[in-house]
């Protein structure tokens, strides 16, 4: 599958119109013009293909000073965290703010940082950003991506009439079970699909585009999200060590029967979910056992594996 790459929003500039109703040439105002658009690189999760923006998807920019790390010394004109929300779904979508960014009116040059999905109370005072991945219902609202543009090198000042281009990169896993009854199971019916083992708490350092840390796994059953347009499990996870982790298992529950498939049991030695890497596992359900096969995607098809579950 073709990866893509998601930029961000594109305001338009205002039009100051005469009194006689003919238009006068478009005046910069300093407000920060971004971009929305596609390119082959990295895609959302969001959409069948895994290229859509959702209505309601929210991003948070920074505008820090040029060359600088992001920090509360190096943000500019109050620009920090600030909440762009798109109310159309596609490839492009126009994002919209009531308190849009402008330049700085008399410099410094900047740059542009900006993170999906849109948190105000999750980034902290270090710009770590604290993300639950335990409710799985909503894949946009958890996709956690990163942008940052810095003019290739040049930085940004009020003198850009040109667009801010946000290329958007994915830090999580994307997971995907397209499930299948075997010999001996009659339908899936009333499947339930069970998840443990696995990390759901993340915590981004968004100064340098780094994982703290991830935790939270004891006791802990996660539900995949139910694709109803083709029928797939899907799961967004983090970046997991699956080697000798025998406790991180998914649970098919159907007709009375619970068959179970340790995840790092798979042919093709499938050690660890990645970041920005999709897998899709093609699981069939037996009376006697879970057959697995399985393709690693990064955004670039690989091979997979195979894995069985008794």
């Amino acid at each position: 599958m073709k990866t893509k790459l998601l930029p961000v929003l594109a305001l338009s500039t205002i039009l100051f119109t005469s009194c006689n109703d003919e238009k006068t040439p478009e005046v910069n105002d300093g407000r920060v013009k971004f971009s929305s658009g596609i390119t082959d690189v990295h895609s959302r999760v969001g959409g069948a293909e895994g290229d859509l923006w959702n209505n309601g998807d929210a991003i948070g920019i920074y505008m820090i000073e040029h060359g600088e790390t992001l920090s509360a010394s190096s943000i500019k004109e109050g620009a920090d965290n600030v909440k762009y929300t798109t109310a159309s779904t596609g490839a492009s979508a126009l994002f919209a703010s009531t308190t849009p960014i402008y330049y700085p009116v008399n410099g410094p040059l900047v740059d542009f940082i900006a993170c999906h999905p849109y948190g105000s109370s999750a980034v902290d005072e270090n710009y770590w950003y604290d993300i639950d991945l335990k409710d799985q219902s909503n894949q946009s609202a958890i996709d956690l991506m990163t942008a940052s543009a810095n003019n290739d090198g040049a930085g940004y000042d009020k003198t850009n009439t040109s667009v801010v281009n946000l290329h958007f990169k994915h830090h999580l896993a994307k997971v995907i079970l397209q499930v299948k009854a075997g010999d001996g199971v009659n339908n899936l019916t009333g499947l339930e699909v069970k998840v443990k083992g696995m990390h759901y708490t993340v915590i981004f350092d968004l100064t340098d585009f780094s994982f703290v840390g991830t935790g939270s796994t004891a006791d802990t059953e996660i539900t995949p999200y139910f694709n109803t347009e083709n029928g797939n499990y899907e799961l967004i996870l983090p970046p997991t060590l699956l080697y000798n982790l025998s406790d991180c298992i998914v649970e098919f529950t159907v007709g009375g029967n619970t068959y179970v498939w340790i995840i790092a049991d798979n042919s093709n030695d499938i050690t660890d979910f990645n970041s920005g890497e999709k897998y899709t596992f093609d699981v069939t359900l037996t009376k006697q056992k879970v057959q697995v096969s399985g393709t690693i995607e990064k955004w670039i098809t690989l091979d997979g594996g195979t894995g069985t579950a008794n």
